[in-house]
C-alpha cells in the first residue's frame, strides 16, 4: 500500500513544470520531471544495494557518486538519457534526465530567465534558495552553464534540490535529489552530497 501511495505521489510530483521563465520554456524541462521522477519503491528481492559509495562516469563528460545503501532503480547510469537511484528503506532519491535541444535554443537566455524566475519564487515561499551553478569548461567542450534551486516544502509532500544546466552541444540536463517534506532536513546533507558530487571535465 505504501509503495502504491509513493508512486501516486511521485506521478503527481512529476507533472510539475520546470519553466525557464520570460516565455522561454524548455521542452526538455517538462519531460525531465515526468521521466525522471517515475520510479518504483524498492522490493524485498530487488536490485543490488551498494555496500560502498560508487562513482559513475557518464558519456556527457560528467561523473557523480552514489552513497552506500542506495541502489539503481532504472536506466543506464553511464550512457542513458534518464536514470534514477533511491536509498533503500527511505523516500530519498536522485534522478537525472538529459535531452538534446535544437541548435538554435538560447541556452544562456534560458539559464538567466530560469534563475530570475526561481529567485522570484523565493518571495512567494515556493523556493528556499536559487543561485547560478556552472561547472567545467564550455571552451574545452565539457562544461555546463545552469542554475540550482532548493525547493520549500511542497504540497505534493516532496522537497527537491534541482540543478538544471546546458552543455556546449545544447544538451539540457536536469539533476534532482529529493525526499519527503518531513525527511528533508534530516536528509539534506546526504542529498547535498549527491548533488555536489556531479562534476564535469574531471577526467
Amino acid at each position: 500500500m505504501r509503495t502504491l501511495s509513493l508512486l501516486l505521489i511521485l506521478l503527481t510530483f512529476a507533472l510539475a513544470s520546470c519553466v525557464t521563465g520570460s516565455g522561454l520554456v524548455s521542452t526538455a524541462a517538462h519531460h525531465s520531471t515526468s521521466a525522471a521522477t517515475s520510479q518504483a519503491a524498492p522490493v524485498d528481492d530487488g536490485p543490488e544495494v551498494f555496500s560502498a559509495p560508487r562513482t559513475f562516469k557518464h558519456d556527457r563528460n560528467f561523473q557523480y557518486i552514489i552513497p552506500a545503501g542506495w541502489f539503481l532503480v532504472e536506466g543506464d547510469p553511464e550512457h542513458g538519457e534518464s536514470f534514477s537511484f533511491m536509498k533503500k528503506g527511505t523516500p530519498r532519491g536522485m534522478n537525472a534526465h538529459l535531452e538534446q535541444m535544437v541548435p538554435s535554443f538560447p541556452r544562456a537566455a534560458a539559464v538567466k530567465a530560469g534563475l530570475k524566475q526561481d529567485k522570484e519564487r523565493i518571495q512567494i515561499n515556493k523556493v528556499l534558495d536559487a543561485h547560478r551553478r556552472d561547472d567545467g569548461s564550455i571552451k574545452k567542450g565539457c562544461g555546463v552553464i545552469g542554475w540550482e534551486q532548493t525547493e520549500a516544502p511542497q504540497k505534493n509532500g516532496f522537497q527537491r534540490i534541482i540543478w538544471q544546466c546546458y552543455d556546449g552541444d545544447n544538451y539540457y540536463m536536469n539533476f534532482m535529489t529529493y525526499t519527503e517534506n518531513e525527511d528533508f532536513e534530516a536528509a539534506r546533507s546526504e542529498l547535498r552530497e549527491v548533488s555536489d558530487s556531479i562534476q564535469f571535465c574531471r577526467d
